[in-house]
């Protein structure tokens, strides 16, 4: 029985006729939907060797909801969804969002078609492969003893402060980018960097590569066309939080069960 991840217009479709939501298989999928010119993505294997049994596909986001069904943004999903199956969408949306938008060649501009035998879609002109693009970010949790640096981003929700990141640029290394993030978005400089770990954050295709640092020196001096304020939290007087899926969040959690006392 074949499930399948159908994102309209970037949301998870989910089968919301039972007690609790859940991916549709592909039977329900064509029977809700008809059979439109989906943009399928067979999924590769599942880790191990092992072929996935999912398909994903994408539809414009205009498509109408079919009754008993509803769409989901995956942070809103990620508590309807297995783990497993939580981590797998989150390929899903990548892949689609890559076929969508790599439909023609980027050097001679002619059509693109799906590689059997790479994750590629190779042009049919000139043979340009054009893999799944993967734009590496760090975040990073800054911390001074018991109080870490937030800032928050107009685009947060109210009250919400989180880590500082920022997309590594060419010809950087992920530390030399953690330096540069830092210091342009609130004009402090840190020390003793260390990795934490990554995170896919397909939104639509970067990867998220977690550090805490140690306060080394300057003020806070934020940038205001990057974040709209930061400030010190103590452990134990933190604002409001990212989402509990993001690595962000994780980081801060990390953080508190590190500098609680006798942690």
């Amino acid at each position: 029985m074949t499930r399948s991840f159908v994102f309209i217009g970037g949301r998870l479709l989910l089968d919301d006729s039972g007690s609790t939501p859940r991916l549709p298989t592909r039977a329900e999928v064509e029977q809700a939907l008809g059979h439109p010119d989906l943009s399928s993505v067979r999924l590769p294997d599942g880790g191990e060797g092992r072929p996935t049994d999912l398909e994903t596909y994408g539809l414009a986001s205009d498509t109408p909801i079919p009754p008993g069904y509803r769409a989901e943004g995956l942070r809103t999903a990620f508590h309807a969804l297995a783990p497993a199956d939580f981590q797998t969408a989150r390929r899903a949306k990548h892949l689609v969002e890559w076929v969508e938008t790599h439909r023609f060649c980027s050097r001679c501009g002619k059509p693109t078609r799906r590689d059997t035998t790479h994750l590629s879609m190779t042009c049919t002109s000139c043979e340009q492969r054009h893999f799944p693009r993967v734009a590496p970010a760090v975040i990073v949790l800054v911390q001074r003893g018991d109080e870490a640096l937030l800032g928050r981003s107009p685009h947060f929700a109210p009250g919400v402060y989180s880590t500082l990141a920022g997309f590594v640029e060419p010809g950087e290394s992920l530390e030399e980018c953690v330096h540069r993030e830092i210091e342009e978005e609130v004009g402090v400089r840190v020390t003793n960097l260390r990795y934490w770990q990554s995170q896919p954050h397909p939104f639509p295709h970067s990867l998220m590569l977690g550090f805490v640092a140690d306060w080394a020196d300057g003020s806070i001096r934020i940038d205001p066309r990057e974040i709209e304020d930061a400030r010190w939290f103590r452990r134990d007087a933190l604002p409001d939080l990212p989402h509990p899926m993001s690595i962000a969040h994780g980081l801060i959690q990390d953080f508190v069960r590190r500098t609680a006392p006798g942690g």
